[in-house]
Formats: C-alpha cells, sequence, structure tokens
C-alpha cells in the first residue's frame, strides 16, 4: 500500500470517525440491535430521533466551527493548536447536553439519554484537559462509545459483544489513523481512548 493511500485511509476514518459524528452512529447502531428497548420506538419516529441527533451534535456544531472559521478564530478546521480547541469544546458540550435534556423529555428508556450524559461529560472532560494538554478528542470519543457498549455487553449477558468487537476495531485503525496524520502522539492517543472508555464504562456500570 502507498503512502499516498495510506494518507487517504487515515484522512477517511478521521473524518468518519470525528468526535461530532459518534453520537449519530451510536444512535444507529443501539437502533439497529433490535433490542427490546429500540423496539419500543415506532420505526417512523425512529428517523425523526436520529435526524435530530444529528442535527443537534453534528450539523449545528460543525456549522457554527466552520464560522469560526470563516472569520479566522481559528487557523485550520483540524484545529492544530491546542487553543482554537477550547471555544468548540464548550460549544460541542453545550449541544450534547441539550441532546440529552431532549431525549429526557422524549422518556425514551434511560440507555438513550446516559449515552447523551456521558457524551456531554467527555466533551467537558476535553476541554479542562486540553487547557493544558492536547490528548485525542477523537479517542475520548471512540473510547467512550466503546466504554458503553462494553458495559452494555457485560450488562447483557453479551448481547452487544459483536457490535463491540467492531468498535474496537474501528478504534484501533482511527488510532492508527491519527498517529499517520500525526495529529497526535501515542500518549494522547492511549489517553484519550481510557478517559472516554473508563468514564463512559462507570457510568453505565453504575446507573442502569
Amino acid at each position: 500500500m502507498t503512502d499516498k493511500v495510506e494518507h487517504f485511509l487515515a484522512h477517511l476514518f478521521s473524518v468518519f470517525m470525528h468526535p461530532l459524528l459518534i453520537p449519530g452512529w451510536t444512535f444507529l447502531v443501539l437502533m439497529s440491535t433490535g433490542n427490546f428497548m429500540s423496539l419500543q420506538i415506532p420505526f417512523p419516529m425512529r428517523w425523526t430521533l436520529t435526524g435530530i441527533i444529528f442535527t443537534t451534535t453534528f450539523f449545528i456544531p460543525a456549522l457554527m466551527i466552520l464560522l469560526m472559521w470563516h472569520f479566522k478564530m481559528i487557523s485550520s478546521l483540524r484545529m492544530p493548536l491546542r487553543s482554537e480547541r477550547m471555544a468548540p469544546l464548550v460549544i460541542t458540550a453545550v449541544f450534547f447536553y441539550l441532546t440529552y435534556y431532549l431525549l429526557k423529555q422524549i422518556n425514551l428508556a434511560p440507555l438513550f439519554y446516559f449515552y447523551m450524559l456521558g457524551a456531554t461529560t467527555l466533551a467537558i472532560f476535553g476541554l479542562l484537559i486540553t487547557m493544558w494538554w492536547k490528548i485525542s478528542l477523537h479517542m475520548i470519543a471512540l473510547g467512550g462509545i466503546s466504554g458503553a457498549f462494553a458495559a452494555l455487553a457485560l450488562l447483557s449477558r453479551g448481547e452487544y459483544i459483536s457490535a463491540l468487537l467492531i468498535l474496537l476495531i474501528i478504534s484501533g485503525l482511527t488510532a492508527s489513523s491519527r498517529l499517520k496524520l500525526r495529529a497526535h502522539t501515542p500518549g494522547e492517543i492511549y489517553a484519550g481512548y481510557a478517559v472516554g472508555a473508563l468514564t463512559m464504562f462507570s457510568l453505565f456500570t453504575l446507573v442502569l
């Protein structure tokens, strides 16, 4: 495999596993498992909820970050400088919490809105850590979803184990991609994944 192809694939994984997209992907995975909690949601409503989640966790925050880039508030959409990540993380935390609040009002099974509460917590942790260290936000997000599904697999006695294994593979490929692009050091990658996984696993095992 040529270096150009490797860089293309690394960029591809970085884009599709962007932290703002992870809540939407998580909801789609939970909807596709077919367990009793997802089956309680009427099929037409699933598409409505998916649209709401992608709008509040991805499209609106991404648009605001694009405006920040347009008005030269950040130098690049990749935000290579640690200081440039502060405002986008605040925006992310606010809209993640808004999503949590909206899902809770709909009276869904706690599984769905607890994930968004955990995602909000991780955004705040990412903000606090970024004040002094450029931790990997991609890996915090992927660690979060991995930790959530690890807890679900444990609590359901293996129902989510297939999804967890796929997530572990995707996490590994994304970590390799971030290293390939020299966006982070190995320490920043490992620390991000550990923070995400431990936080979400603890939340799910203690609350659900």
